[in-house]
């Protein structure tokens, strides 16, 4: 008899092929945080595992034991629709899918990461498409809850309130006075709005203009660096203009 777990309620953020008929899917959980399991033989079962794709909102029973468990039972509980129309609107499901997982602990706790992907995709099914200023606004907060915050009100180095002439040097932790280190030349304004994204409601940064002063991936880049990896969907992403 197959021991069980505690099913997970989980966003599917990431799948690959395994063999020949089996498939891994990579799973955001609130509880749990990045979770591997692998359906036997999904590619081969037209009913047993149908619709389940990235972005989709799943119900997984898992067996006990082992590295990577299998699914005894799938229920899809949603998945994005509107999100499926556009390049634009696909690159931005699959950035933020990844973002949000890249960011969660494995095995662990990942609350406000799994509720903050789960409005960006209810944002995604929205009629207004994302812009810069909402992926923006989901590096900030994705960062800020992982515990990964750059600084960007305040200086990295001596804590007062940040002023020009500032840099930004990811290394150092965020934006700081050019008296107190070396770093990419950063208006302090731009790193100001920055803070002000991160504290914005993404509902209400749909339509909003950033100045093209500010790096439109300051904040991506420094989720690479805490990550030490690249963000795999940033380049259709970047290819659509996102």
């Amino acid at each position: 008899m197959t021991r069980l777990t505690a099913p997970l309620d989980a966003f599917v953020v990431g799948q690959f092929d395994l063999g020949d008929a089996d498939r891994v899917w990579r799973l955001l959980d609130a509880g749990e945080g990045r979770v591997s399991v692998v359906a036997r033989a999904a590619r081969k079962s037209r009913r047993r595992f149908v619709g389940i794709e990235l972005g989709t909102r799943v119900r997984i029973v898992r067996g006990r034991g082992g590295s990577l468990p299998s699914v005894v039972s799938a229920e899809r509980l949603g998945g994005p629709v509107r999100a499926r129309t556009s390049v634009e609107r696909i690159a931005l499901l699959g950035y933020g899918c990844e973002l949000c997982a890249a960011l969660a602990p494995e095995g662990g706790a990942a609350e406000k990461l799994f509720l903050l992907l789960e409005s960006w995709l209810a944002l995604l099914e929205g009629e207004g498409t994302p812009g810069v200023a909402s992926r923006m606004a989901l590096e900030a907060k994705a960062l800020t809850f992982a515990g990964l915050a750059p600084t960007l009100a305040t200086c990295a180095v001596c804590g007062a309130a940040i002023a020009d002439p500032a840099v930004w040097d990811a290394e150092t932790g965020g934006a700081l006075h050019a008296r107190c280190g070396g770093g990419r030349p950063i208006a302090a304004t731009d790193v100001l709005l920055l803070e002000e994204l991160r504290h914005t409601r993404l509902a209400d940064t749909v339509g909003r203009d950033v100045p093209s002063s500010v790096p439109p991936w300051l904040l991506s880049d420094f989720v690479q660096h805490q990550i030490a990896r690249a963000l795999q969907s940033r380049a259709l992403l970047e290819s659509v203009g996102g």
